[in-house]
Formats: C-alpha cells, structure tokens, sequence
C-alpha cells in the first residue's frame, strides 16, 4: 500500500508543475469553487459518521479494522466537528467579515450547549467574566485537544486558496477555547491545508503549506513529520501510527499531535477516498474528529464531482444536529437559522466568502482572484499571532487600542500582589493625554491615578500592582475596571479586569504509611474523618494548613508513601442537584457534608471532565449555604506525585460547570465580600 499512488494526486496541478510564478485562479461563481466546497462538507459528514460509534476518551494501544459505516442514518450522525461550524457561518453573516475571538466567544455561549472536555471549561471562563484568549487558557488541562482543529473547514471555504485569510479566522476561533496549546496549531494546519488544496491538490505540497503555519519546535510538528517520514520510509500505515504514537505520546484520545499525524497518515497513505477515511479512523484515538478532518482533506482535493458514490449517497443531502436535546441551542430559532442542508450551506458560504475576500483585500469587484504559490505559505503575520500571549486581553478602541495582561494569569491569592500590564496604544495623529485608574473591589488596593502622555501613534506600557482583601473579600470572579479619561476627547468605556478567586482548601500534613499497605490506610479511619462541626475551624482535629488551588487542579502535593486529608467548602446560593466532579491519580475516598460519596482504589490516569470514568465522581445533592467536601488521599510513594482535580457540575446530560458558587473562602471567614 505504501508504494501506491492516490487517485488524488492525478486528478491535477502536482509539486513538480506548480512553480511559484504559476497563477492559481479561484472563481467564487465557478463549478470548480462549489464541486470543491460540496466535497469539503460531504467528505466531512462522510468520515465523522464513520468515525463517531468509534470514538472512546482513552487512547488504543491497537488499531481498529473498520471498512465501511459502523452505524449509518440519513444526514449522517450528529456531530459537533460541523454543527458548531453551522453557528460560525451565521456569526460571521451577522457580525461581518470584522468578526474576532471576542464575537465568537458570545455565540459560544449562545448556541454551544456541549460542555465536554474544553469545552465546558472555556465557557465557565467566559460566564466568570474572562475574554479570550484567556478563556480558552486558564484552568484549561484540554488546550493541546482536539475540539478546535475539527472546526476549521468554514474558514478555508470561505477563504480557498487563500490560507493566510483562513488561518486568521481560525485562530481568533481556537483561542476561544485553546489558546496557548497545540490545538491552535491544529487548527491553522487544517485551515491552512484545506484552504490551499482549493488550488494544489498535491499531498506533500499541501503539508509543506500548512507546516508552515505552525511553530517549529511544537509537538504538531513532531507528529506529522513522523508521520511522513515513515510514508518515505516504505514503512505501512500501521508502522506509520506507531512512529506517531512513539514520537508524540499521549493516553488522551483527544490529543491534537496524534490526531493530526494520524489524519496525515490518511493523505498519504489512502488510495482513494474510502480507503483514506478508513485508513485515519482505524489508527485510532479521536476517530470523528479524525476521520471528518481527512474526510474534508480528500473532499476538497477530489470535489464532490470525484467522491465515490457509495460513500456520500447513503448520507443524503440533509444536516443532523443535536439540538433536540440541547448540545447545540438555538439552530432553527430566530431571523438568520442556520442551513437545513447541504445545497443551502454552500450558496450561503459562496455569498459570506465574497464579503470576506473583498474586506480582506484578496477579491476585487468580480467573482474570481488568482494566487501564486508563494502566496500560499504563512507570512510574518501568522508568526505575530503565533506569538502573541494567551494571559493577554486586546480591547481595540476608536482613540486608543489597549491590552490588558494578566501577568500572572488571572487567579488570584487574599493578600498576594497580582500584577497587570497594560499597553496604551495612541490610533489618532495627534497626542493624547489622560489619566489612567485601575478600580478594585472595596477591601483591596491598587495603585494611584497615572498621567499619561501619549505621542501619535505612540504606545506607553503601564504596570500595576493589585493585592487583592483578606479571606472573605475574594469571590471566585471578581471585576476591577480600567478607566482611561482622555484629555479634550470622548472618554470610553471602563475596560473589565476580572480576577478569579483562586480555590481556598485546608490540608493536612502527610501521615505516614507506618508499613500498611495502600488499602489498609485507606480504610484506616484518622482522626480528620471525624467531626464535631464539619463548618467549623476546628470542627475536625487537625492540625491543618491553608493552601490554594488556581483552577480545578487542587494543591495536593503528595509523592511519597502516606495520607493527606483535604478539605474544601462550597457556598452555595440555592439548593441544587448536580455532579461533583472528583478526578485523581491515586486512591481515594471522599465524602459531602460527612456522607461518604464515594471512593477510588486505583492509581490511574486523569482526564478532568465530568464523568471521565465510571464510579469517579457522585450525584450529589448541595444545601443552600456551605457544604464541605472532605477527601482523603493515599500514595505509595512508588506513582507519580498524586494530581486531584475537583469542581461541581449541574446535573444530566448537559453538564455546565457552576460559575455561581463560591469555592474563595471558608464558612467562618470574618469579612463577606463586597458587591463593590
């Protein structure tokens, strides 16, 4: 199979007769744009379908033998990898070819109801107050995941053959909820690739492209040059995965490094497009994001003009959702719904892709633009983006463009200085001065009033210095506000500076194994699992001490043989049921309100989501007020150091993590917060 040629690779320009002189035209109105795009959506409903019943949260260390759907239904099986991209098409309808992070982010919150994997942890970020790219970097264990690279077909069909214009959009999109990680980088690949193959259609070309949209020292990289190394190699595919799994290991099987080798693997080893989509699907991992990734790959090369029948008929023309119980809300609603179909969401893309072209400077007043093929590599500005922040807010404006930095990050300690750097940024031709004040929550202090003098067009760094109140004046969001008041100018808006309430727990030191085995000091009852007055300070007998944890990841450090006890309180507005989430690495038991809710004998991997695995984690149900959450940690001090990942989630298939508890202070905390 190895030394095959793909049928794709004839169809027509190949490396050796595309020179950089070469024109590559695109015609909007043309056959080829709409055989092209039509591919592009029928290839990815085909390889997401066969890709879904296959999907599972862990990485094989086998690959699959699967040739044809597994489970098949007219529309092809629901699946976010191109319902989300429905939502994207109508923002970008709504809001314009402008649109940015910032407007994705609302219709993330509008539309998006999933809350799996970074998912759900981006938009808690967003509902705590944060904007991306911090939202989609904090708290975040699933940033090098796969939840952005599956949405990057829209922006290449509403830029083909310009990848440049694609890769922007992707990466305002992936930031949402990944910046910082490898899953940006998977999504300018794909955005890249795919757009370019509007104009090449040659696989090494392709990957030549989209490499060039990615750092060089990024695990992205490492994957799917091992992947093309093995193909020139003479290896086959199945010793093809294995230099991808070897070069980029990973237990978790939405892995973006991985996946994206895998999906390469595909390209380049499929001899046509069934072979493909089966070939990247049975490598493994996550297989409906996988297999509509290639499938999108070989539906753009091909066109729908040269996608076999048996493949695409069976799945119709229709577009399955899972809006019937809520993964994604409010499709069909409302003055702009999204397409019903394929026909209709490809005369939509056509129409959105002009307005795009011609805001971003590529498309003129017809229909049709060409390129040559240098145009088609990244250029110094993808390489600006790559660099840019993810602890850092941009907040364009009319007079001046300002950035807020979270130095760092945006959790914070009672009593910790945070520290915050702002770029003033002069847009006008004359000078500017103003004040600038950073307003804090009443209990904390922040630094004086600065006079600032900006030349035009000149940029002014400001630091400042926030130490946030005692225990008690911290919640877990917390706004403080930048005003800028300029001189003899409108003055705008104050600008959020929110900070999150880092995690306030109680630990115990470490109590020695005393030569028990790790079952016996589980068992054995110590003297912090009994209680007086669990809400009390000294309501268990301790001695305990006071630590932190920035995000769900608690502060356990425990690596040697022995037994830590935690304990955390949530304040909760109103009763409420849902599912606490408990993920650790190694044995635990924990209990709620002094129930025992449940318990784990195994050192095993972690995935902190909501329900990672069977009997980790409870339904539960909170009082009004405080509840505490008691958790005993056991260790042999042979396993890795022990991780513990702790949050609360509402209840049912849905799963939103709660942004309206208060994990910031302990029941007997003498100052309440302030609604300053």
């Amino acid at each position: 199979m190895s030394g095959a040629v793909p049928t794709w690779q004839l169809r027509k320009e190949t490396m050796s007769t595309v020179s950089s002189t070469t024109d590559l035209v695109v015609d909007l109105a043309g056959a080829d744009y709409t055989d092209r795009v039509y591919g592009c959506w029928q290839g990815k409903n085909a390889g997401g379908t066969l890709g879904t019943p296959l999907e599972e949260a862990w990485g094989r260390e086998e690959p699959f033998d699967v040739w044809w759907y597994p489970e098949l239904q007219e529309g092809g099986l629901p699946n976010d990898d191109l319902e989300m991209q429905l939502v994207w098409l109508k923002a970008v309808e709504e809001v314009g070819p402008s649109i940015t992070a910032r407007d994705l982010s609302r219709y993330w919150l509008d539309h998006i109801g999933y809350n799996f994997d970074e998912y759900g942890l981006s938009k808690l970020n967003l509902r705590l107050g944060l904007e991306p790219p911090v939202s989609g970097h904090y708290n975040n264990w699933f940033t090098d995941c796969m939840g952005s690279p599956i949405r990057s077909e829209i922006w290449a069909c509403l830029a083909p053959g310009a990848p440049r214009v694609a890769a922007r959009y992707a990466y305002q999109d992936a930031i949402c909820d990944h910046a910082g990680g490898e899953g940006v980088y998977g999504e300018l690949f794909n955005a890249a690739l795919e757009s370019a193959a509007f104009v090449v259609q040659d696989p090494q070309l392709l990957i030549d492209i989209a490499l060039s949209y990615i750092p060089q020292d990024c695990a992205m990289r490492t994957a799917v040059v091992a992947a093309r190394n093995a193909h020139a190699a003479g290896l086959d595919w199945k010793q093809a995965r294995r230099a991808v799994l070897d070069a980029t290991p990973h237990y978790n099987a939405q892995y973006s490094p991985i996946n994206t080798g895998f999906q390469v693997i595909g390209l380049l080893y499929g001899t046509d497009f069934g072979n493909g989509i089966c070939t990247t699907v049975n490598c493994g991992y996550d297989t409906d994001s996988s297999g509509a990734a290639i499938g999108s790959y070989l539906g753009i090369i091909l066109g729908s003009a040269g996608l076999p029948e048996e493949w695409v008929a069976p799945l119709g023309t229709g577009i399955s959702t899972n809006e019937s119980w809520g993964g994604v809300r409010h499709l069909a609603d409302g003055t702009n719904p999204v397409p019903a179909d394929l026909d209709e969401l490809i005369a939509r893309i056509r129409v959105a892709a002009q307005r795009v072209l011609r805001e971003r400077g590529v498309l003129g007043e017809g229909t049709s633009y060409s390129v040559v093929l240098d145009d088609l590599y990244a250029d110094a500005g993808i390489a600006e983006l790559l660099a840019c922040d993810p602890n850092t807010v941009p907040f364009p404006g009319e007079d001046l463009d300002v950035a807020i930095a979270y130095v760092d990050g945006p959790g914070c300690v009672p009593g910790a200085v945070q520290r915050i750097r702002t770029r003033l940024t002069n847009r006008r031709l004359d000078p500017i001065d103003l004040t600038a004040a950073l307003r804090v929550p009443a209990g904390w202090t922040a630094p004086l009033p600065r006079t600032i003098a900006l030349e035009a067009g000149g940029t002014e760094l400001v630091e400042w210095e926030i130490t946030p109140g005692p225990l008690g004046t911290v919640r877990l969001a917390n706004h403080c506000w930048l005003e800028l008041v300029p001189q003899d100018r409108p003055v705008p808006p104050a600008l959020p500076v929110v900070l999150v309430g880092s995690h306030v727990v109680r630990r115990t030191p470490v109590l020695a194994a005393e030569g028990r085995t790790v079952d016996e000091l589980l068992d054995a009852p110590f003297a912090a699992e009994t209680a007086t007055s669990p809400l009390s300070e000294n309501g268990r007998p301790g001695p305990w001490e006071i630590a932190w944890a920035d995000g769900h990841a608690q502060p356990v450090e425990l690596d040697r043989a022995g037994v830590r006890y935690l304990q955390a309180f949530i304040n909760c507005p109103s009763e409420r049921d849902g599912f606490l989430v408990i993920d650790p690495s190694c044995p635990i038991r924990y209990w709620l309100n002094g129930v025992e809710i449940g318990q784990n004998r195994e050192f095993r991997l972690i995935r902190p989501n909501q329900k990672s695995a069977e009997g980790i984690g409870a339904d539960v149900h909170l009082r009004q007020g405080w509840n505490e959450i008691l958790v005993k940690l056991v260790h042999d001090g042979e396993h890795a150091p022990a991780e513990l990942h702790l949050a609360f989630s509402s209840p049912f298939r849905i799963h939103a993590y709660a942004h309206d508890l208060d994990w910031a202070a302990f029941p007997w905390s003498s100052t309440q917060p302030s609604d300053d």
